[in-house]
């Protein structure tokens, strides 16, 4: 009985260790960019990297589209929605949790206003936003960007930011 039990708990770490994960996400490139110039920000300062998540990823890019798509600039949905409501129903929930937080930055650029270099910078300028980028206790990331027609200029990247910690 015992050899068996071990079988099966030994089976199910392979399966946790070789199986992709179910909700793993691959980041566009300027998505990479971005979050590594941001976690390479929080290693000067000892902070640690912060990890996607793929229900943060899936909420902060739904709403870079949806502010494109609906030609506005908003931490809350169209339909007036929070940003932490938005997590949320993207998955991201408080429920089961002892501890829930989340922070969010949003931005958008044309031309070279619009690279994640641009991005980066002009967040790091602004105190409320360098304070979500550095906020020790985050650990979970979702890193949206979408380009589209905004306030009638073409090619406008969108970004969303959207950072949190789940403790159990």
């Amino acid at each position: 009985m015992r050899k068996a039990v071990l079988a099966v708990l030994i089976a199910a770490l392979v399966m946790l260790v070789v199986a992709p994960a179910a909700s793993a996400v691959t980041l566009t490139k300027p998505e990479k960019q971005l979050l590594g110039l941001i976690n390479k920000a929080r290693a000067r300062r000892n902070l640690p990297k912060l990890r996607v998540n793929a229900k943060l990823e899936r909420a902060s890019r739904a709403h870079s589209a949806q502010m494109i798509g609906k030609d506005y600039f908003s931490h809350n949905s169209a339909n007036g929605e929070s940003f932490s409501k938005r997590l949320i129903r993207f998955g991201y929930k408080q429920s089961g949790c002892t501890y829930w937080t989340a922070g969010e930055n949003i931005a958008y650029g044309v031309g070279l206003a619009g690279t994640p270099q641009a991005i980066f910078k002009a967040w790091m300028k602004s105190k409320g936003h360098k304070a979500v980028i550095l906020t020790k206790r985050f650990r979970d990331v979702g890193v949206g960007r979408a380009k589209g027609d905004f306030n009638g200029n073409a090619a406008t990247f969108m970004f969303t930011l959207d950072c949190g910690k789940r403790c159990f």
